[in-house]
């Protein structure tokens, strides 16, 4: 085993355990904390207990708030894994982040500039995860919805269409997606059970097709015309966003191109240098951190143009 392999072993093993150690000591503290509470409502007055149990609703309130929305993100990624789990994988890649950064300096000041150029990393990531998934269910549902309306036309009523039209989705996602609405469908009600479809994916395409389907209900007449229309405006845009995709990627391998001829230049130089641009910037009291700037000031730069770039849609 090399070096830079055992280095990276210790670091991963250094992130594990630290993770895992403030895991416990966050279990711990909030078992203690309970613990206190428990004790402090036993021995105070009445008023005193009323005050305290209304502090300890508007806290609870705040926290079911942010954990609530921290599941909708994990839910929108596809993420179906326990919240304490994706909180420890989100510490345990920060502070492994933050530990290369600083193996890299050798130096304590790598944690400061690592730990949040890991948070980003992961931010981006789950984005990412968040915009597949929604481009596979816009894909599903304009092809479901063209099948659903031909049916529709040849007479098959519109509960069955629907059901045979999500049927025959090669799509998991799209038929494990409209599974929870069939089943909120006979208990809550259509328009909940569609209301409840955006924690799965958040898509404008879905909402016009909720919202249609509503119109038609209550309109009454061809239902069938109606969503003839949806289907024709979600097709155009499923080909809109498909020419977008086309000109934010060539925007993007533009940069991969601009990067890929930084990093040619750097090894060119040092060879005709003879290595000393290498061994400075290895060797050097503040060639790393040089270095390492010149790398974050890419990244940055990748991050701004794919921003510049991006067309929400």
């Amino acid at each position: 085993m090399t070096q830079i392999q055992l280095d990276i072993l210790l670091v991963f093993i250094m992130s594990f355990s630290a993770t895992i150690l403030g895991y416990i000591i966050y279990v711990e503290y909030i078992r203690i904390k309970h613990i206190s509470f428990v004790k402090s409502v036993i021995t105070l007055r009445d008023d005193e207990v009323n005050d305290l149990l209304e502090e300890k609703k508007r806290q609870e309130s705040f926290e079911a708030s942010l954990f609530g929305k921290l599941y909708i993100i994990m839910q929108h990624a596809g993420i179906k894994i326990p919240m304490s789990l994706f909180i420890g994988l989100f510490l345990f890649f920060t502070l492994f982040i933050g530990t290369l950064f600083a193996l890299f300096l050798n130096h304590w000041s790598g944690f400061v500039i690592g730990i949040p150029f890991g948070v980003l990393i992961f931010v981006i990531l789950i984005q990412g995860l968040i915009q597949r998934r929604k481009k596979e269910f816009n894909r599903a549902l304009s092809i479901a919805i063209s099948v659903l309306v031909k049916m529709m036309k040849n007479g098959i009523g519109f509960e069955q269409a629907l059901s045979k039209s999500i049927a025959v989705s090669s799509s998991k996602m799209f038929k494990s997606i409209f599974a929870n609405f069939f089943q909120e469908k006979n208990t809550l009600g259509e328009a909940e059970a569609f209301a409840h479809l955006n924690k799965f994916v958040n898509s404008k395409e879905l909402l016009v097709f909720a919202l249609a389907i509503k119109i038609g209900r209550e309109s009454g007449g061809q239902f069938s015309n109606t969503l003839e229309k949806v289907e024709k405006t979600i097709t155009y845009r499923k080909k809109m966003q498909e020419k977008v995709d086309v000109v934010t990627r060539e925007g993007s391998i533009g940069s991969y191109i601009v990067v890929g001829i930084a990093v040619l230049l750097y090894f060119m130089i040092n060879a005709n240098f003879d290595g000393k641009v290498h061994n400075y910037f290895m060797t050097s009291e503040y060639g790393r951190f040089q270095l390492l700037g010149i790398c974050l000031w890419i990244f940055v730069g990748m991050i701004v143009n794919k921003m510049i770039t991006r067309i929400d849609k």
